[in-house]
């Protein structure tokens, strides 16, 4: 099976058990307040739509290990998937994205309400919400008490690395002279270990498995998710935004410093590189220029470039996946997850 029809799949599985969980929580809503109720509808309609690739990673490495009981890891993978709605939530306050997935993100939701800091206010609380609500999921979940204690430290733990890498990504785009060694680092904090080492663990770990399976997970992860930054890096500059949901000129605007930058203003002519300093990151920067620094990108070659490095990462994460499982069908599910990272339009 490859990794977009498991992926299919999951969504399958899961939605009948998102819907039942939200209606729940209307439920008890609706003792609390009007407002209460509506922030829960909220909190679904942002969880609507996406690939839920997280979810269905976390219920991947609960079989990579032998895992059977799918209804018990399902809810599971509902927690983790509710995790990253509300992280996206704050990232869309912190980069002022004012549309997510197509429809508008909570923050520029309720800032038309009242005032901007009323909708960063609300998106905050929103978010914190979702958060409590994944950490009730998994400590009620029905697994073993010991294994449950295990998979919520390391959920933890990887998520406060993912605090650490969200915070050098927003202070590194203001560092003089960041390297591709700053760059990375945050690509393994900020991605490698919250989009795949995360899910793909807290599976295992509820599936019994043992050390040298997670150390194989974090070797597969963190190259390979390095690699989908890169193609997130330049999907969020040349993406097509009817499939991306996302502005692909928010970045440059933003003055983002990426690997697709760094090949760029490292492989410029003098001519381009002084444009590039004066309108990358420029928040007034006109359209026509915007496409003159994406021309610039391509003639240098960055695009390319970048493409080539995620292909090698994925080459070398895709080494590790036999030392995950021995079932050859989830092998081919990892390998062919680790290739959609760099063929994926969205």
């Amino acid at each position: 099976m490859d990794a977009v029809k498991y992926l299919k799949d999951y969504i399958l599985k899961a939605e009948p058990l998102f819907t039942d969980f939200f209606r729940k929580e209307r439920a008890i809503a609706r003792n609390i307040d009007p407002l209460a109720v509506e922030v829960v509808d909220n909190l679904e309609r942002f969880l609507q739509g996406g690939k839920k690739v997280r979810g269905a990673l976390t219920v991947l490495g609960y079989q990579s290990v032998g895992g059977k009981k799918i209804n018990n890891i399902l809810p599971v993978s509902m927690a983790v998937e509710l995790m990253h709605s509300s992280l996206l939530i704050h990232d869309d306050f912190i980069d002022n994205d004012l549309y997510r997935r197509g429809k508008p993100t909570i923050h520029s939701l309720y800032s038309r309400k009242y005032s901007p800091h009323y909708g960063a206010s609300i998106a905050l609380i929103v978010g914190d919400l979702g958060i409590f609500l994944s950490h009730k999921i998994l400590a009620g979940s029905k697994f073993d008490p010991v294994l449950i204690r295990k998979a919520i430290l390391t959920y933890e733990k990887l998520l406060v690395n993912t605090g650490q890498g969200e915070i050098m990504d927003i202070a590194f785009d203001f560092k003089k002279n960041a390297t591709w060694d700053d760059v990375r680092k945050v690509r393994i904090y900020k991605t490698s270990h919250y989009t795949f080492a995360m899910p793909l663990s807290l599976g295992a770990i509820l599936g019994g498995a043992n050390d040298a399976v997670l150390d194989a997970i974090m070797k597969y992860s963190e190259p390979v998710g390095i690699a989908f930054q890169i193609i997130d890096d330049l999907l969020g500059i040349f993406g097509d935004t009817k499939l991306t949901g996302k502005s692909n000129n928010s970045d440059i605007k933003e003055g983002k410093i990426t690997l697709v930058y760094l090949k760029a203003f490292e492989n410029a002519n003098n001519f381009q590189r002084n444009f590039m300093k004066k309108w990358y990151g420029n928040k007034n920067i006109s359209a026509d220029k915007i496409d003159e620094i994406k021309n610039i990108i391509e003639e240098t070659g960055s695009f390319q470039k970048c493409r080539n490095i995620a292909c090698e990462l994925v080459v070398e994460g895709k080494r590790y996946t036999k030392g995950i499982t021995t079932d050859k069908k989830i092998l081919e599910v990892l390998n062919s997850l680790a290739d959609f990272t760099v063929e994926r339009n969205s």
